[in-house]
């Protein structure tokens, strides 16, 4: 009996097997029921999509089952990630991650993964319980710039403007040796790891402190950023900028892999594909790949670092200030003031979910806010200051330098 007999969810697993990939499945794969049902389908979707390149990059005939991790759902609607893991101790790199967007109708469940026509056609439809307004359109636009291959990617590094880190791990596969080299290792300055352009956030493989991160721009890339511990506190979808925080550089393996030395795997993406950095610009430089994994420069003007150098982000697009986003609770509005206290002028509001610019941090009059008592300030760049009780920005501590 051939594969094309059997339910679409299997179909993946059948062409899986006949190309030699042994796919390590739990018995709840197989369990009946919608919710399985719509599991398995997740999981055979990312196997037909990537498990003969992950194959292929891996170098490992073994692929895990991959995560199925819903996050938001409506009615026949559901939305989430998926990862293909990596045992731990597999290879230095990160796992495979996706989004998915499903639907069901009366032939079953159509899942589509983030980076195609088909998810920008259901994300157009998607209810708004599903994805917010902001995320289809920066899945529209993601979607829309897919098919330019700009060697500029209008990207920064993933530190902020400025400043230098050391390279640590030219060019190499997000499993290490496999190509694409669509990866390269970064640490340095006090560790914070920040959004290298503006889009939407969202993590995958979350375990404890740690998880994959992935950033959709809407310019048709994606970045992940793995190793990290001390997560953005932002919930998954919600906007960033250039510079927002992510985490700090560390070894986490929530999702398998191997790593030595804290730092930050930053890849990039098409869609949810990897793809070669080889002759990309990247916070004013072009990287280059060297003879085999982790080899390779980067390029600026006459300059060249190989890797152990040092290299300073010079940006790529929009505002590299880090941001914070209104939280006035029961309230609309939040007062701006003129200095670092409520003793200070009411100068201004700033509405409820407003994104907001921070220029600089300092320590002024407690203020019971929406998490709690806190002495910290953010002066923004308008001049005007507002309570870190009101603002939430990722993390518990200054995202910004002090004032």
């Amino acid at each position: 009996m051939s594969a094309s007999q059997y339910p679409r969810r299997f179909a993946a697993l059948f062409s899986a097997l006949a190309a030699g990939v042994a796919v390590l499945v739990t018995p709840s794969t197989a369990v009946a029921g919608p919710d399985n049902d719509l599991a398995a389908e997740v999981r055979a979707t990312m196997i037909e999509q990537h498990g003969t390149a992950l194959r292929e990059r891996w170098g490992t005939r073994s692929l895990r089952e991959p995560l199925f991790e819903p996050t938001r759902a409506s009615g026949s609607w559901v939305f989430g990630s998926t990862t293909v893991p990596m045992a731990v101790g597999q290879g230095h790199g990160a796992p495979h991650m996706a989004l998915f967007l499903a639907h069901r109708d009366r032939q079953g469940w159509r899942v589509e993964l983030d980076g195609t026509d088909g998810f920008a056609e259901l994300a157009a439809r998607a209810p708004s319980a599903v994805l917010s307004d902001g995320e289809k359109q920066t899945f529209a636009g993601h979607n829309a710039n897919r098919a330019r291959v700009l060697a500029d990617t209008g990207l920064g590094l993933p530190w902020p403007q400025g400043v230098a880190w050391w390279m640590g791990g030219g060019p190499h596969g997000d499993s290490g040796e496999g190509r694409p080299f669509s990866s390269i290792d970064f640490n340095g300055g006090d560790g914070r790891v920040l959004a290298a352009g503006p889009g939407r956030v969202y993590k995958s493989c979350i375990r404890g402190r740690s998880a994959l991160v992935k950033v959709v721009h809407d310019n048709g890339y994606s970045t992940t950023y793995y190793h990290m511990y001390n997560l953005t506190t932002l919930a998954d979808g919600s906007a960033v900028r250039t510079g927002t925080y992510l985490g700090n550089i560390g070894n986490e393996l929530p999702c398998g892999g191997s790593s030595t030395g804290a730092h930050v795997h930053f890849s990039l993406l098409r869609g949810n594909n990897h793809i070669s950095v080889n002759g990309m610009t990247v916070g004013g430089w072009t990287f280059y790949e060297g003879g085999q994994a982790y080899g390779g420069y980067a390029q600026r003007g006459s300059t060249r670092v190989s890797v152990g150098g040092r290299i300073t982000n010079y940006g790529g697009g929009g505002t590299t200030q880090p941001t914070g986003t209104v939280n006035s609770g029961s309230n609309n509005s939040v007062n701006l003031r003129s200095g670092p206290g409520l003793a200070y002028d009411v100068v201004g509001t700033v509405a409820n979910g407003t994104t907001v610019t921070i220029a600089c941090t300092t320590r002024g009059e407690a203020v019971d806010g929406v998490w709690g008592r806190t002495d910290l300030w953010n002066r923004l760049d308008s001049g005007n200051w507002i309570s870190d009780g009101f603002l939430d920005t990722g993390s518990n501590g200054p995202v910004a330098p002090a004032c």
